[in-house]
């Protein structure tokens, strides 16, 4: 059992930090070739289209990781839950192509209160089918268990989405900055899917009707789509809105600038905790199918704790050399050490949070998480980004992320431990009819 575990999170891991990786290494290029205030305008456009991308995609992701984990046995079924989960993600990339397009002149001016933003923004939103599309293709993979090949394909798409990133940057504009973020994003899916392609071939897929697709397939993917996607629509915006609050309210695009680094190193530390439970997820679900509770106990046990000593150690290693770590992007970036080592403690409360999660979704508690971890948590940081960004600006963002993290974690915590009672209850109930 362990060693099918090690291997699955072997191969995710480098997967994701191809992904994550090659994001932080084409982010850090674009600093040092745009000046601090022009990264600050790329980095709230790029935002503005990764956070549209990511609420339109109503976790599909997690969806497609879910369904085709559960049905990778049961080929009719299976190919039910890729092509309603395929057909979503066109229809919806189209979507926000035509949205963020048409409403990139009101965004720019009567949302940043930046004129100059229209353009780049109508620019970025090329970019969303294939943001869209990648998290379709990856939560596939994952549900095939087709770690190696994820892995594979988003080395070699994080390698050209560096260069053509860098290759925009390069001449110091902020539109040409864009343009390289769109076709790297582009050639980021393209690849992937190929490689899905290939997967999917040796499973001999057949042509799909979608007369003969299972309609209780369908009601259970809604059940659980609906409101893992409601999730997004709840805590996507806040995530966009705070740097948004932060430049209508101060017009500094400098520390527009240096919350995108603060979020971007925040992210690096809580990278670890996302990569163990996207790879155990699947193995998770199996188990709970199969009514082996204890074997799914002790994967979200063994998540939850490596993903806190990660985090702690990490965390506090950043902590203590802020301004070294900060340094490395360039002088003028130094001088947020202190807000650096307020999010280190948002880090570490992310981090387990998200491990607690995988209990969460294995019950299929999602309308609960809502109300219980995700509301209480936008609600707090709205509320300090709002009332405090004027008088305190960075400081006050970090601050909000920092309060919103450990309401975040009691509500998950909370959460969970009420989703093991009814994993529990359901095994109990469910014993006496297995063999």
């Amino acid at each position: 059992m362990l060693r099918p575990l090690l291997r699955h999170s072997s191969w995710n891991a480098v997967a994701t930090f191809s992904h994550q990786g090659s994001t932080f290494v084409s982010n850090f290029l674009v600093i040092k070739l745009l000046d601090h205030a022009t990264y600050g305008k790329y980095s709230l456009v790029n935002l503005t289209a990764f956070y549209f991308a990511s609420i339109l995609q109503f976790a599909v992701g997690s969806t497609a990781s879910k369904f085709v984990a559960r049905y990778v046995s049961d080929q009719e079924q299976l190919f039910s839950v890729i092509w309603i989960c395929g057909a979503f993600t066109f229809a919806s990339g189209l979507f926000g192509l035509g949205i963020l397009a048409l409403t990139s002149g009101f965004l720019a001016h009567s949302v940043f209160i930046e004129p100059s933003l229209a353009w780049p923004l109508a620019i970025a939103s090329l970019s969303v089918p294939g943001l869209i599309g990648m998290v379709f293709l990856g939560g596939l993979l994952q549900g095939l268990h087709c770690f190696r090949e994820l892995a594979i394909s988003s080395a070699l798409s994080s390698l050209l989405f560096v260069a053509t990133v860098t290759a925009g940057a390069w001449t110091g504009d902020l539109t040409s900055a864009i343009w390289g973020f769109v076709v790297g994003s582009t050639l980021r899916c393209l690849i992937m899917g190929a490689v899905t392609l290939l997967c999917l071939r040796g499973m001999q897929v057949r042509r799909f009707s979608w007369r003969k697709m299972h309609r209780e397939i369908a009601r259970e993917i809604s059940r659980f789509q609906i409101p893992a996607g409601l999730a997004g629509f709840v805590t996507l915006p806040t995530l966009w809105l705070i740097p948004t609050i932060l430049t209508r309210n101060t017009q500094n695009f400098s520390d527009v600038a240096s919350y995108s680094v603060l979020i971007m190193l925040k992210t690096l530390i809580v990278l670890p905790a996302s990569v163990i439970s996207i790879a155990l997820q699947p193995s998770a679900e199996k188990a709970c199918a199969a009514q082996q509770l204890d074997v799914a106990m002790r994967v979200f046990r063994t998540s939850s704790i490596a993903a806190f000593a990660f985090a702690a150690i990490a965390g506090l290693f950043f902590a203590v050399f802020a301004k070294e770590v900060l340094a490395i992007f360039g002088r003028s970036f130094a001088g947020a050490s202190f807000e650096l080592q307020l999010i280190m403690i948002a880090a570490v409360a992310e981090s387990v949070a998200v491990t607690l999660y995988m209990r969460i979704q294995a019950a299929s508690r999602m309308w609960s998480s809502i109300f219980a971890t995700l509301l209480p948590r936008d609600v707090t940081m709205l509320v300090i980004v709002t009332a405090f960004t004027t008088e305190y600006g960075l400081q006050a963002a970090i601050l909000a992320h920092v309060a919103g993290s450990i309401v975040n974690l009691c509500g998950a915590y909370w959460l969970g431990a009420k989703a093991v009672g009814s994993l529990r209850s359901s095994s109990r109930a469910m014993a006496p009819s297995l063999p």
